[in-house]
């Protein structure tokens, strides 16, 4: 029972840095997307130009660092917000793979696409890490 314990107790200590992590990163980097798309794709020197799904996902990544807070202020229940590092997991991995894909291509990139893809990999595994996988009898 104790090693279940600390099994728990290793993962919601992830868990909160991961929630904290994500208000940081969330809320410095979705507001400017949603509402300065045009800057936020010149500072990254993004060479795609979309203003519309610059927005989206700005919304998309400001919603996770709301979440993110709201699991922070509720300690006590961090499973219960479980569902937002599930989703942070799919669409990272999903938006690596569209990235890879398009380096495979030889497309046009910047530091900007190669830095969002390894720091995507390092996100995603440090949710997979503060993500409790096995059942714990409690």
């Amino acid at each position: 029972m104790a090693a279940e314990e600390t099994y728990l107790e290793k993962k919601k200590r992830l868990q909160k840095f991961m929630y904290g992590y994500n208000v940081v990163m969330c809320f410095s980097a979705g507001p400017p997307m949603a509402l300065a798309p045009g800057f936020a794709r010149k500072l990254l020197k993004w060479p795609y130009d979309d203003p519309v799904m610059m927005g989206i996902y700005g919304s998309i990544v400001t919603s996770v660092g709301a979440l993110s807070a709201a699991a922070l202020r509720d300690e006590g229940n961090f499973e219960r917000y479980l569902p937002v590092l599930y989703t942070q997991i799919m669409y990272k991995t999903m938006t690596c793979l569209l990235i890879a894909n398009r380096l495979r291509r030889k497309e046009p990139s910047s530091w900007g696409v190669h830095f969002i893809l390894w720091f995507f990999m390092l996100y995603i595994a440090l949710l997979a890490r503060a993500i409790p996988w096995k059942k714990v009898e409690g």
